[in-house]
């Protein structure tokens, strides 16, 4: 088996991959390719053109090659696809339920929550974006270790491929030296305490920007940073990719919030999507808190349902 670890749009080992495909193929015949229980677009990150490349320089079976992923919509015509649980639901519930936590917006101080760990490009402009627009505070957080020889560094080069109109946005915003309460959870799975520390500060915000893993392509994947929000009865606005608050309404029987802002992003992807977001965070910020706070009390039928439902049908 080949593990392939993979962050956002990318294969972080991608020679390493190469050598091991060769190897394991000529050895067994075949070739079982494991994505590390994550569900990037396998086509997004480059997995095809690596394997197609591979593949017709040795004359491989392509049906002989198995691709082991979380992705709920990956599909493929040739290689095989062999599809595992959305495991980050039953252990997020598990750690959620280990901690004592109350929610309430009582003495809530902000408008919207970021509280994010690798400083991808999306999540970069997003933090860039609240901090210089927002007529509200707001908990703006993100991991700003910059550390060349681990994967937990400042995206830039991808702000330049995507967006390089926001270079200048993102690096005025990383002068405010971001930091979190996230420590680098790679390769370690969520704990109580973990829980914790994100969860306690949910009584502080009252809509949390999430940014998704994985954004690039035809890829579904929940992650812990989607059912916090659930959990801790807290609206979201969820930067993934394009159809991504469809699939979670259609296939797992959440309540989104287009009866209170425009949820059209969702008809979105990449620069694009965010372009769309900032439209909803302009329409927040302009809104007096205490409206915010009307907003909220109403759609506590929606969040409570969302987290029963979540918690009945999953929990177990």
């Amino acid at each position: 088996m080949i593990l392939v670890k993979t962050s956002h749009s990318k294969i972080w080992n991608p020679e390493k991959v190469v050598s091991d495909i060769i190897k394991e193929y000529t050895q067994q015949g075949n070739a079982l390719i494991n994505l590390n229980s994550e569900g990037p677009c396998a086509d997004a990150i480059g997995m095809y053109a690596l394997l197609d490349y591979v593949c017709d320089s040795h004359n491989f079976d392509k049906t002989k090659i198995t691709i082991q992923t979380s992705n709920f919509e990956e599909q493929h015509s040739e290689y095989t696809i062999k599809k595992t649980d959305q495991h980050w639901i039953k252990k997020t519930i598990s750690a959620f339920n280990a901690i004592n936590f109350t929610p309430s917006k009582q003495t809530a101080q902000n408008l919207f929550g970021c509280i994010y760990n690798l400083p991808s490009w999306d999540r970069l402009c997003l933090l860039s974006y609240i901090h210089r627009t927002n007529k509200h505070p707001s908990l703006l957080q993100c991991n700003g270790t910059w550390q060349p020889h681990r994967y937990n560094s400042y995206y830039l080069d991808s702000v330049t491929d995507y967006c390089p109109e926001e270079f200048f946005n993102i690096t005025d915003y990383l002068k405010t030296n971001p930091t979190t309460v996230l420590q680098d959870l790679t390769d370690k799975p969520i704990t109580a305490s973990e829980m914790m520390k994100v969860v306690s500060l949910y009584n502080d915000f009252f809509i949390d920007i999430v940014s998704e893993t994985y954004t690039h392509g035809l890829t579904f994947f929940i992650t812990e940073k989607t059912l916090r929000p659930i959990l801790a009865i807290t609206p979201f606005i969820i930067n993934g990719p394009q159809g991504y608050l469809s699939t979670l309404k259609s296939d797992y029987g959440i309540k989104t919030f287009s009866n209170w802002w425009s949820e059209d992003y969702d008809q979105y992807s990449g620069y694009q999507r965010l372009q769309e977001i900032y439209k909803v965070i302009d329409y927040l910020s302009s809104m007096s808190i205490t409206k915010i706070q009307s907003m909220y009390i109403d759609m506590l039928p929606t969040l409570r349902y969302n987290y029963n439902h979540l918690i009945t049908k999953y929990g177990q």
